[in-house]
C-alpha cells in the first residue's frame, strides 16, 4: 500500500482529497521536499526533518514499485531499507541505501525493472547506493566483512514483499549475529578504533565532522548496534538501546542526537550536499541561528557542541562494554596481566575496572582509590561503577558521608602515569567539580581562534598527558625535560598547578592569570593542602606565562634572565614553571611545541638556572619602592609599621622570591623580638619534614653551630637558606628530616630540640658537647659520586662561590660549615639541597668583608677534601 504524503490545503495543484495523489512523482519529491526545508527553516529542528524526508522517500519508491515491479512480481521480492535510510533518519543529501531483497536469484527481466525503479531515483538526484540480495546470500556470514552483517541491523521494510524483509530480521538475522557475535563485536570495535586514531581519539577538533568524529553521530550508532547484538544475546529479541543505559544518561544521549541531528540537517541545507564538516563560518552561521540550541557566541555554541559530543562517545563507550560482557574473550590480553593489577578492593573484567565488592563504592574512600587505580593502570571503570559514584555524589557534594582526604588521594592520582585519565573521569562522573568547583567554569570553555585546538578543561588534561608522557619519549630533546621532572621534590604540586593553571579562563575578568590565582587561593584552604605547598601552586599559576613570556624575547639577554630569575627565586620553582610551559604549549595543538620552540624553552632554562646559583648574593631587595608583595604584607600585618622596610632593606632578592607574605610577616614578627644576643627559633611541621627557622643578629658560626645541632640530634638536613640583610639581622631555615621520629613520636621533645638549639646558639651549652650526643652508628649508603670542590670569583661582585657536590651523610653540612669557620670564612648566603643520594651545597664567601684569595681557597679545598675523605673511609 502507498503512503500518500499530506500537503498544505492551500496548494493550488493538489487533489479533491488534500493529497499529492495526482502529481508526478518526480514534482512530488520536488515540491515536497521544499516544503521539508521551509518547515526547517522555520523550526530548526532536525528530527522533523529525518521522519518527513523518510515518509516522503519511502512514499516515493512505493509509487515507483507500484509502477515498475508490483504487477511483475507481487511475490518474491521485497525493497527494504539498510543504513540510515533503514534507521528512518534521512538526511537532506544522505546517500539512499536500498536492498532488493529476492526469494531466488536475479533474472534479467528483474534487473531492468530494478533498473528503471533506480533511474527514476537518480533523475530526481537522489543519492541512491542499491544493492540486490537472496535471502540466501543474507544468511551467509563473511567473517572478513562482518559490516556487511552490521548493514542489515537497520533492515526496514519499505514495498513488495513484506514477509522477506520480515523473515531477514526476525529468524537470519538473529540467529547469525549470536553465532558470530564474537566475529562482530571484534570488528566493530576495531573499525571504532581506527575511526578515532584517524581523529587523533578526541572529540576536540577546530572543524569537526558531526558524522565521523569522535563524539559524532556515527559513535551513536555504533552504540545503538551494540545494544542490539547485547539484547540479542542476553534476550534473543531486538531491544532499544536506550533501555541499557542508565536513566540518568537517556536524556542526555536523546538531546545530543536531536542536537546533531539539527546541526547536520542545517549543513546539508547550507552547502546543498553532503557536508558533514562544521567549518569556521558554518560555526559562526549556526550559532547565531541557535540551531539545536538557543542562539549565542559561536564559542559558547561550541560549547554545547562539544558537551553533547562528550555524551555520545561516553555513550558508545558504555554499549560496547556492556555488549564485550557477553564475550569476554574479547579482552584475553587484557586478562594476561589482570592478576598482576588486581587487588582487595579493584579487579579488571573485559577491560574495565569493576568492584571486588559492589556495595565498597558507598565508601569515600573506595571511591577515591578507585580513581588512582584508574590513573597508575590506564585501565577505565566500569559504566556500573561509574553510574553508582554518580548517584553517591549528592551525598558527597553535601558532606553526608564520612570526611574525605581530598589531598591524600588526589595528591596520589596526579603522580601516576595515567592520571589525565583518571581526572577525565572524575570530571565525566562530576566529582572533579565537588573537589574543584570552579572547574566546572572551564568545562567545555572554547577559546575562539584557530590556535588553540582543544576546550580549556580538555587543554589542561593534555598537559597533564604531555607531562606523564615524558617518561615514554625517545626523543633526546624530551629527555632532558624528564631529567628536570625526576629532581623536583614534590611534582604533585607540578601536576596540581596545571591542573588549576586556567581555571581563572571560566571567570569574565581582565586578567585570566590574577583571577585563577585568586580562585585557587581560596579553594587550596579547603582540599587539606599546607599553606606552603598551596603558595607553590598560586606561584606557578601566576607565573605559568613568564617563561614564554621571556621566549618572545632574547633568550640569552641578561636583563631578560634576570627578570625570571627574580620572579622564581628557586632551581626547584624554575623548574616546575619550565615543565608547566612545556605542557602548556604542547598542548595548545599538535602542532605548537616545535622542535625550535623547545630548544628555546631549554635554552632559556640553563641560562636561568646559571643566572640563580651564580647570583645569589648580588641582587638585593630595596624597600623605598612599594610592589605587590609589600602591599599584600602591609594588609596580612599592618602593625609592622616601619619594622617591615627596616627587615627586607638590603635583605637578597632570592628571599623576596621563595617566601610567602604570610612568611615575610612571621619572619619580622620574629626578628623585632631579638634583643642583643638572644635568638629566636620556629619549629614546624611540614610534610614528611620539619622546618627550623632561626632569627638573630649576625655573628661567626651561626650556620655552623645550627648544622651541628641538629646533627646532634640525629637531624638529617635536605635542604637550607642563609640569608641577611643589610642591618646584620640573620634570617636561616632548615628543612631536615627525623630519621629517628624523635619529633614524631614525643611531643615534649620538641620544647627540648628548640631550648637545645638555642643553648647552642646563645653559648650556653657548648657545640663539642652536644656532638658527644650525636649517633655515630648511622651509616649512610655507600656511594659512588665523586667528590667535586669548585670556586668561582666572577659569578658575584662581592662574593667567591664555593660548590660542594659530595655523597649525602648525617652531619655532612657541619662539617663543611665547620671547616668554613676554621678558616673565618664568612657565609654571605647558601644553597642548601639534596638529589637522591647526593648533596649539592653552594656557599657564598667572604673574608674579612672580601672575596677570598686564591691561598684561602687552597687551603680550604685541602681541609674540605681531608674532611670529606675521612668521613667516606
Amino acid at each position: 500500500m502507498t503512503n500518500v504524503v499530506p500537503v498544505p490545503s492551500n496548494d493550488p495543484t493538489i487533489g479533491p482529497g488534500g493529497t499529492y495523489e495526482d502529481l508526478p512523482v518526480k514534482e512530488l519529491y520536488r515540491r515536497e521536499s521544499a516544503r521539508i526545508q521551509q518547515k526547517f527553516e522555520e523550526t530548526r529542528h532536525g528530527p522533523a526533518v529525518l521522519e518527513a524526508r523518510t515518509a516522503l522517500v519511502d512514499d516515493v519508491i512505493q509509487r515507483l514499485w507500484n509502477t515498475h515491479l508490483a504487477s511483475a512480481y507481487p511475490k518474491g521480492v521485497g525493497v527494504v531499507a539498510i543504513g540510515g535510510y533503514g534507521r528512518s533518519s534521512l538526511f537532506p543529501h544522505s546517500d539512499i541505501d536500498l536492498l532488493f531483497l529476492c526469494e531466488k536469484p536475479e533474472t534479467p527481466d528483474l534487473k531492468a525493472k530494478i533498473r528503471a525503479l533506480c533511474q527514476e531515483l537518480w533523475d530526481m538526484r537522489m543519492r541512491l547506493s542499491p544493492t540486490t540480495k537472496t535471502v540466501d546470500d543474507c544468511s551467509k556470514f563473511d567473517s572478513n566483512n562482518a559490516e556487511g552483517t552490521i548493514a542489515l541491523m537497520d533492515a526496514r521494510y519499505v514495498a513488495g514483499e513484506a514477509q522477506l524483509p520480515e523473515f531477514l530480521r526476525g529468524k537470519i538475522l538473529p540467529a547469525t549475529i549470536v553465532s558470530e557475535s564474537h566475529t562482530i563485536l571484534e570488528q566493530l570495535i576495531e573499525v571504532n578504533n581506527e575511526r578515532k586514531a584517524k581523529y587523533s581519539n578526541t572529540i576536540f577538533h577546530l572543524e569537526p565532522d558531526l558524522k565521523d568524529c569522535v563524539g559524532g553521530l556515527r559513535d551513536y550508532h555504533l552504540g545503538c548496534w551494540a545494544a542490539q547484538i547485547h539484547g540479542l544475546i542476553k534476550e534473543g529479541t531486538w531491544i532499544d538501546p536506550m533501555e541499557y543505559l542508565p536513566k540518568s544518561l537517556r536524556g542526555q544521549t536523546e538531546r545530543a542526537v536531536e542536537f546533531l541531528d539539527s546541526v547536520r540537517c542545517f549543513l546539508h541545507y547550507r552547502s546543498g550536499r553532503d557536508d558533514n564538516k562544521l567549518s569556521w563560518d558554518a560555526q559562526e552561521e549556526a550559532a547565531k541561528l541557535g540551531m539545536g540550541d538557543q542562539a549565542a557566541t559561536a564559542a559558547e555554541w561550541m560549547r554545547s557542541y562539544f558537551r553533547h559530543a562528550r555524551v555520545l562517545d561516553r555513550f558508545a563507550g558504555t554499549m560496547i562494554e556492556n555488549a564485550a560482557s557477553q564475550k569476554p574473550t574479547l579482552f584475553k590480553q587484557i586478562q594476561n596481566w589482570r592478576s598482576r593489577a588486581s587487588n582487595a578492593d579493584f579487579t579488571v573484567v573485559n577491560g574495565r575496572v569493576r568492584l571486588q565488592q559492589p556495595g565498597a563504592i558507598d565508601d569515600p574512600d573506595v571511591m577515591m582509590r578507585s580513581f588512582e587505580f584508574v590513573a597508575e593502570h590506564g585501565v577505565p571503570l566500569s559504566a556500573s561503577v561509574e553510574h553508582k559514584i554518580e548517584e553517591n555524589l549528592p551525598q558527597v557534594a553535601k558532606n553526608e558521608l564520612p570526611v574525605i582526604d581530598w589531598w591524600r588521594h588526589l595528591g596520589s592520582i596526579l603522580i601516576r602515569p595515567h592520571a589525565g585519565a583518571a581526572l577525565r573521569a572524575m570530571q565525566r562522573v562530576g566529582l572533579l567539580n565537588v573537589i574543584f568547583p570552579e572547574f566546572a567554569n572551564i568545562e567545555s570553555l572554547v577559546l575562539r581562534d584557530l590556535y588553540h585546538q582543544y576546550t580549556v578543561d580538555e587543554h589542561t588534561f593534555i598537559a597533564i598527558d604531555a607531562l606523564h608522557q615524558l617518561s615514554d619519549s625517545q626523543s633526546e630533546v624530551e629527555s632532558r625535560f624528564l631529567a628536570l621532572l625526576d629532581e623536583i621534590e614534590q611534582p604533585e604540586l607540578l601536576v596540581l598547578a596545571i591542573l588549576l593553571h586556567d581555571i581563572g579562563k571560566g571567570i569574565e575578568s581582565d586578567d585570566h592569570v590574577k583571577t585563577g590565582v585568586e580562585l585557587a587561593r581560596k579553594r587550596l584552604e579547603t582540599v587539606g593542602i599546607t599553606h606552603r605547598d598551596a603558595e607553590t601552586v598560586c606561584f606557578l599559576i601566576a607565573a605559568h606565562l613568564e617563561a614564554s613570556l621571556a621566549m618572545r624575547r632574547d633568550i640569552f639577554d641578561i636583563a631578560n634572565i634576570r627578570d625570571l630569575a627574580n620572579r622564581v627565586g628557586t632551581q626547584d620553582r624554575l623548574k616546575m614553571l619550565i615543565l608547566l610551559t612545556y605542557a602548556d604549549i604542547k598542548a595548545v595543538n599538535r602542532h605548537a611545541l616545535t622542535p625550535w620552540k623547545a630548544d628555546n624553552l631549554w635554552q632559556l632554562y640553563i641560562a636561568t638556572a646559571n643566572f640563580l646559583s651564580h647570583s645569589v648574593d648580588e641582587e638585593r631587595y630595596h624597600a623605598n619602592a612599594e610592589d605587590e608583595q609589600l602591599g599584600r604584607i602591609r594588609l596580612l600585618a599592618p602593625q609592622l609599621g616601619k619594622k617591615l622596610k627596616r627587615f627586607l632593606e638590603g635583605i637578597p632578592q632570592r628571599y623576596m622570591s621563595i617566601h610567602s607574605a604570610e612568611e615575610i610577616a612571621a619572619h619580622i614578627e620574629m626578628a623585632s623580638k631579638v634583643s642583643g644576643s638572644g635568638v629566636q627559633l620556629k619549629l614546624n611541621r611540614q610534610g614528611q619534614l620539619f622546618l627550623l627557622t632561626v632569627a638573630m643578629q649576625d655573628r661567626p658560626m651561626i650556620f655552623c653551630n645550627i648544622a651541628g645541632a641538629l646533627a646532634a640530634w640525629g637531624m638529617n638536613i635536605v635542604k637550607a637558606d642563609a640569608f641577611a640583610n643589610g642591618a646584620g639581622m640573620v634570617l636561616d631555615t632548615f628543612y631536615f628530616a627525623d630519621q629517628f621520629r624523635t619529633l614524631e613520636l614525643n611531643m615534649e621533645e620538641w620544647t627540648r630540640f628548640q631550648e637545645s638549639i638555642t643553648d647552642v646558639l646563645s653559648g650556653k651549652v657548648s657545640l663539642e658537647t652536644l656532638m658527644k650526643r650525636r649517633r655515630n652508628d648511622v651509616k649512610g649508603p655507600k656511594a659512588t659520586i665523586e667528590t667535586k670542590l669548585l670556586f668561582d670569583d666572577q659569578c658575584s661582585s662581592r662574593s667567591t662561590l664555593l660548590e660542594v657536590v659530595t655523597p649525602d651523610r648525617p652531619g655532612l653540612l657541619y662539617e663543611i660549615s665547620a671547616e668554613l669557620a676554621k678558616l673565618t670564612c664568612n657565609i654571605e648566603a647558601a644553597l642548601i639541597d639534596t638529589e637522591g643520594r647526593t648533596a649539592i651545597d653552594v656557599f657564598y664567601l667572604t673574608h674579612q668583608g672580601k672575596k677570598l684569595e686564591k691561598t684561602l681557597q687552597e687551603k680550604l679545598q685541602k681541609a674540605l677534601a681531608a674532611t670529606m675523605a675521612t668521613s667516606r673511609g
